[in-house]
């Protein structure tokens, strides 16, 4: 839209204005000029014309113009006869005579002629005078003094319209426009300049008590108002900062409450599940005691006792590692990674086999998130190795695959986009998450699938649906408390019988 200036427009207007009164005024003056000047001089004329009558009629030229003209146009008198009219020294006086075949009674009458509309103005004065029965004399007086007065002033009129036309709009600009409108526009003008830059603390400087001043007035109020509402919100903000600081420290308080739980459950369950290899480490080494004491008594099967222990023993140890995983601090070394070289070294730590089919999904090779880079190879191999084993479990003639995805997504406060095809989530799941950008690291298996009953205790501490010796039942609660460490979580999807998919949702960037 195009830009105009009221200052230009107000100018154009007051001087078009202006211009129209002075032309105006200017005409009507003339008018009523020559309406007023020629008839005050009828008497001048009157007797004037009765003087030229007398002087030609004693002159033999105007006699004989006279009996030799039957009837006659109009004819100057200083032209036709000069002679006789430079005694009565009327240069600039002109006086028509015309001569009319008629008696006619002796009258003195005004010549007019049309103005202006109904107007009309005196032209001259006609005087008839009767010589004959049959014919009479008419004198018609016109000056054209006057004429070329009222026509030379014309000119002076137009050049005084000017400069009463340049004198009101300079005189209407300061008063009217520059003292009445512009100057308060102005003012308003810069206020609200600086309401845009949000600084409510100008006002305007109210130097009048019309409308543009209460305008003024409506304006510092609603600065003031605004001012005192963003000093409010202000103080609202430090209390909830203050509020949230108070109950972060209560959260933390809280988590290390339920850390200290959980190693206490922890501890309950180490002791029974370390117990049992234990006893029976007990009992093959009480064996191998009797043997040894006979060597000649050993046999294949002492050397599997020597396996078993083994095997017992490194099931301790990874109960035991599992254990000083979950208490290990790791805040410290979280930073952003790679993605993508993480899950190609845990697939080769899962040591899969070639029945099962591994396929990438990665869109961004240079994908990088906030983590620990050891301990997400530790969840991502947990993730894996139990697909694997849910592979296995299904069968040695089904078609193994697992597809490792990885995908963006973008978290609103609290609610997921319903009807996103590639969500892997439910909403209440991730309700806790910040909402901000995150990598979602998906594990789908076509393996033999989480029943109803056991998805809401997957994460609970020593729970496993593996054969007994195969799985401690902390990898799964070692690798959640592990990516909420990281500000992620693990969303699990699962029917029985078609396959499972762990989402690990890991932020891109630190919280």
């Amino acid at each position: 839209m195009r830009k105009y200036s009221l200052r230009r427009e107000l100018i154009y207007d007051l001087s078009l204005l202006a211009f129209c009164a002075a032309i105006l005024s200017s005409g009507v003056l003339l008018v009523s000029l020559r309406m007023r000047l020629v008839p005050e001089i009828e008497p001048y004329v009157r007797h004037l014309v009765k003087d030229v009558h007398e002087k030609l009629s004693g002159s033999d030229l105007f006699r004989d113009y006279i009996e030799s003209t039957k009837l006659s146009q109009p004819i100057s008198l200083t032209e036709r006869f000069a002679d006789e009219m430079k005694s009565l020294n009327l240069p600039d006086e002109e006086i028509l005579l015309s001569v009319r075949s008629e008696n006619l009674p002796e009258t003195f009458e005004e010549v007019r002629k049309p103005y202006l509309f109904l107007l009309s103005t005196v032209r001259g004065y006609r005087w008839q005078v009767p010589i004959s029965k049959t014919m009479t004399l008419e004198y018609e007086w016109r000056d054209r003094r006057i004429e070329q007065a009222l026509h030379q002033s014309k000119y002076l009129v137009l050049v005084f319209a000017l400069i009463v036309s340049i004198v009101s709009v300079l005189i209407g600009h300061h008063l009217l426009l520059k003292r009445h409108i512009l100057i308060p526009l102005k003012g308003l003008s810069q206020t609200a300049a600086s309401f845009l830059r949000e600084d409510w603390s100008a006002r305007v400087d109210i130097l009048r008590r019309d409308e543009l001043g209460e305008i003024g007035e409506a304006l510092n109020e609603m600065a003031r108002k605004i001012e005192e509402k963003e000093k409010k919100l202000v103080l609202t903000i430090q209390s909830l900062q203050k509020a949230n600081e108070e109950i972060e420290v209560s959260k933390n308080e809280q988590l290390q409450i339920e850390k200290l739980a959980s190693v206490g459950r922890l501890a309950a369950g180490v002791a029974h599940e370390v117990g049992n290899p234990l006893g029976a480490i007990s009992g093959y080494v009480d064996i191998l005691r009797r043997a040894i004491q006979n060597p000649s008594k050993l046999s294949s099967e002492d050397v599997e006792l020597c396996d078993r222990i083994e095997a017992e023993t490194n099931r301790i140890s990874r109960i035991i590692r599992a254990l000083l995983h979950q208490a290990r601090p790791s805040q410290d070394r979280i930073r952003s990674t790679k993605i993508e070289p993480i899950l190609k070294r845990s697939v080769e730590l899962a040591q899969i086999p070639e029945s099962v089919e591994v396929v990438f999904e990665i869109p961004d090779l240079n994908a990088e998130v906030m983590c620990e880079r050891d301990q997400l190879i530790q969840v991502c191999l947990n993730m894996l190795i139990n697909a694997k084993h849910a592979i296995e479990s299904k069968g040695a003639n089904v078609s193994g695959k697992i597809i490792v995805r990885l995908a963006q997504r973008k978290l609103a406060p609290y609610e997921m986009r319903d009807g996103d095809e590639d969500s892997l989530v439910d909403v209440s799941t991730v309700r806790a998450l910040k909402p901000q950008l995150y990598w979602v690291v998906s594990f789908v298996d076509n393996g033999v699938g989480i029943s109803d009953s056991d998805k809401g205790k997957l994460f609970e501490p020593f729970f496993t649906t593996k054969d007994t010796g195969k799985g401690t039942g902390l990898g799964l609660y070692v690798a959640k408390s592990i990516i909420e460490s990281f500000r992620g979580t693990i969303v699990v999807q699962s029917a029985l019988g078609y396959g499972s998919s762990f989402s690990i949702f890991l932020p891109r960037e630190a919280g």
